[in-house]
């Protein structure tokens, strides 16, 4: 509890940082649900917590970061991306994800993909450093990024996040007993995308990417 606490106080300071409000501020204010995107350039500072510094990394390469302290602000997330956006039908092939899109009243595909207008996936790790998603082949099914919709909605829980690219590969040969999977990359919103294997730096990412990061008792 008192570490579900800790990760609250960390969420709501960056949403202070975001916004321009002082933390102060922030606190006497009734509480309000927002979309964090484009909101240029957070480098983190070298005392911020993996956490923050994940997050800041993300939003300002292009990202938008929902974070959900439970299933109810999920829902409510995916009904404000879905009222907001042309997004009504979406690709994906994790059941339990597919069980919430349901919920949330979009139309789940699970052959297609080009069919669809989003793409919705869990994640393999978040690092920090960078801001970078990270995914699989488990996640996309052994398609191309190009091959896609051009809207993702990725899931991820707190404890994913990870300080930088060689621990979430540690991480990643813990989880597949040193079998590594195919198509690992790190996605970064629409500015770019470093693909772990292949050489070639800049490659252009120009998906729109929301996250929705949970608290890993939800």
């Amino acid at each position: 509890m008192a570490e579900a606490s800790k990760k609250r106080t960390v969420f709501h300071k960056l949403a202070s940082i975001l916004t321009g409000k002082p933390e102060e501020e922030e606190e006497k204010a009734v509480p309000k649900k927002r979309l964090a995107q484009d909101q240029g350039a957070h480098a983190p500072a070298a005392q911020d917590p993996l956490d923050l510094a994940f997050v800041k990394n993300f939003v300002s390469s292009g990202g938008k970061f929902l974070y959900c302290e439970n299933k109810d602000e999920l829902r409510d997330y995916l009904d404000k991306i879905r009222s907001e956006t042309d997004v009504t039908s979406v690709f994906c092939r994790n059941p339990e994800l597919s069980e919430q899109l349901s919920g949330a009243r979009y139309d789940v595909l699970t052959e297609g993909a080009a069919l669809a207008d989003a793409f919705a996936c869990r994640s393999e790790y978040l690092v920090a450093f960078n801001g970078g998603i990270m995914i699989t082949e488990h996640q996309t099914r052994g398609h191309k990024l190009d091959q896609l919709p051009h809207t993702f909605l990725t899931f991820a829980y707190t404890s994913q996040i990870t300080e930088n690219l060689r621990s979430a590969l540690s991480g990643i040969r813990r989880r597949y007993h040193g079998n590594l999977p195919g198509q690992i990359t790190t996605i970064k919103g629409p500015q770019k995308v470093k693909d772990m294997q292949d050489s070639q730096p800049g490659q252009v990412c120009n998906k729109d990417i929301y996250l929705l990061l949970l608290e890993d008792q939800v």
